[in-house]
């Protein structure tokens, strides 16, 4: 799965985790949605503060069923944001430095700025034969159409 999809997931089920913690201690408590937020936020960062009032039986169960799922919401989500920050990174940083490191051992070069309809079929006839080119070309489009490997 795509891990923009997996963080995305994992954000909307924190969210969630904390939604159903306050509406829980708003119910089994009676606490005031502010006083039962404030209780699930300190819950699922393991702040050990103490609890914003003393909690009946229900409530230390509920407490209890939090700390599981939610901590472990929390790991998941947070490994799903460093895997995405660092896949991102290195995958720019690794493949524009294998770029500039092809770019820097080519000589006797061409240029061609722009990859539309004229640019593209210089391209095919530069393939061809083969000559070496570099392409510069602004449009993302574009740029995922040439390091897709879709045919020139």
């Amino acid at each position: 799965m795509d891990p923009v999809r997996h963080l995305r997931i994992s954000l909307a089920s924190l969210v969630t985790i904390i939604a159903l913690g306050t509406l829980g201690y708003s119910t089994i408590e009676g606490w005031q949605s502010f006083d039962a937020l404030y209780m699930t936020v300190i819950t699922l960062a393991t702040v050990g503060f103490n609890e914003v009032r003393p909690l009946y039986q229900e409530g230390k169960l509920f407490t209890i069923v939090l700390i599981i799922g939610g901590t472990g919401m929390i790991a998941y989500t947070l490994s799903c944001l460093l895997q995405f920050t660092l896949e991102g990174q290195l995958r720019t940083i690794l493949g524009r430095k294998k770029l500039e490191s092809r770019i820097s051992k080519l000589r006797d070069h061409y240029i061609i700025c722009g990859f539309g309809r004229i640019g593209h079929r210089i391209c095919r006839e530069f393939q061809s034969r083969p000559t070496p080119f570099v392409v510069v070309e602004k449009n993302p489009h574009q740029l995922e159409r040439i390091a897709g490997g879709s045919q020139l």
